[in-house]
């Protein structure tokens, strides 16, 4: 079951992409009260704010639809007495369950993640009427909450396009629901909502996904073009018209041919691919080159969870070329099927590489080329539990 699966269950992907996705929101009842608590808790939030230091705007509070200033969070508890929401920014890099979420969110979306936390209280209102520049799910946690959803008054809205310049739409919400825990939320980006807990403190998680758009892939394209000559080339003078105009459609013609290459689908998918590196994993001391292979050939390696790997012959066909975690690995003199077995299996041991390659040797060949992938941080060494690794996602 994958990422979107879960979520949405026990409405199908195929009902939401068709009828949703983009264009309406949709509350969607749990199978179980439990089926998020894996995720985050009141104990989780509590360990959060207790030993890490949040600052300002990461850690903010919003009160009678007004986010409060930066002096407010000097008194946190006081605030969130007087019935303020707290919000906590970007939760999905402080705890391995969210990392392994929006990890295998982002896999499966190809799109940027970010998961915040909203602690409110009951019967109070938080923000105002508002929408959001990215397309919204909304985890109940903890709690329950009444959410009312708007139609869109300005459709697909880019970041600094904000709500706040807005206004708001007339009419009565074409959704209201009550979210109780495992129950969720989705809200297309653009689509006008607020939400109010009932009769007891609220704590839900909204995982925010950022769809590329048109204009982000226009702005690739200007980016590629500030290399070309021809583009930085200073137009014509306004006092020569005839040259300004024979300049533009030049360029209106040197912008048709360059878009219309073969190639620059595969330079865009393999720039989308390369932006949607996973973070940075650490595994010491295996990356400085110590003691990769304290088990000799029993040595287990792991690949990263979700990751994403793309690979294609090398232009003197000699090798193949993979781009995996955002780093680029050229290898020589090895068939395709042992390359895909090294970055797409799961785990693998040191004998499993010398099966795949029979006529290599272990201390000559293999050796090097397992020590070369960990330093880089493309594979990881992995042990028995006991000895307490700490397994990439």
């Amino acid at each position: 079951m994958n990422s979107l699966e879960y979520i949405l269950k026990p409405y199908t992907v195929e009902s939401f992409l068709s009828k949703n996705w983009t264009t309406e929101a949709v509350f969607i009842a749990g199978e179980n009260h439990n089926k998020f608590s894996h995720l985050f808790s009141w104990e989780q939030l509590n360990y959060l704010l207790n030993f890490h230091q949040f600052k300002y705007p990461d850690l903010r509070l919003a009160l009678d639809e007004k986010v409060l200033d930066e002096n407010a969070n000097t008194n946190l508890i006081k605030q969130c007495q007087d019935g303020a929401t707290l919000i906590l920014n970007g939760v999905h890099k402080l705890t391995p369950e969210l990392v392994h979420l929006t990890s295998e969110v982002k896999h499966d979306f190809g799109c940027g993640v970010q998961i915040n936390a909203y602690c409110s209280s009951p019967q109070k209102q938080g923000f105002s009427s508002h929408y959001d520049t990215h397309e919204v799910f909304i985890l109940q946690i903890e709690g329950t909450k009444q959410w009312f959803v708007f139609p869109d008054t300005f459709k697909y809205p880019l970041p600094n396009q904000k709500s706040s310049t807005m206004p708001p739409p007339q009419g009565e919400p074409y959704l209201t629901c009550v979210l109780k825990p495992g129950d969720v939320l989705y809200i297309p980006r653009g689509h006008w909502h607020y939400a109010i807990a009932l009769d007891e403190p609220s704590l839900h998680l909204t995982l925010g996904i950022h769809c590329r758009t048109g204009i982000d892939f226009l702005e690739w394209v200007v980016d590629r073009l500030r290399d070309s000559e021809q583009w930085r080339q200073s137009m014509p003078l306004c006092m020569e018209p005839d040259a300004a105009a024979s300049y533009i459609n030049n360029q209106i013609t040197n912008l048709n041919n360059y878009l219309s290459s073969s190639k620059i689908y595969d330079e865009y998918i393999s720039y989308l691919d390369s932006s949607l590196k996973p973070r940075t994993t650490y595994s010491l001391p295996y990356q400085t080159g110590f003691n990769i292979f304290s088990q000799g050939t029993a040595t287990k390696f792991r690949n990263r969870k979700f990751q994403r790997v793309k690979i294609s012959e090398l232009p003197d066909c000699s090798g193949y070329r993979i781009l995996v975690a955002g780093k680029e690995v050229s290898l020589r003199g090895i068939d395709i099927s042992t390359v895909e077995k090294l970055f797409t299996t799961e785990t693998f041991t040191g004998k499993d590489v010398i099966s795949w390659l029979p006529d290599y040797d272990w201390e000559i060949d293999i050796v090097p080329l397992l020590s070369r992938l960990v330093v880089d941080g493309v594979i990881f060494v992995d042990i028995d539990r006991s000895h307490k690794p700490i397994s990439p996602s």
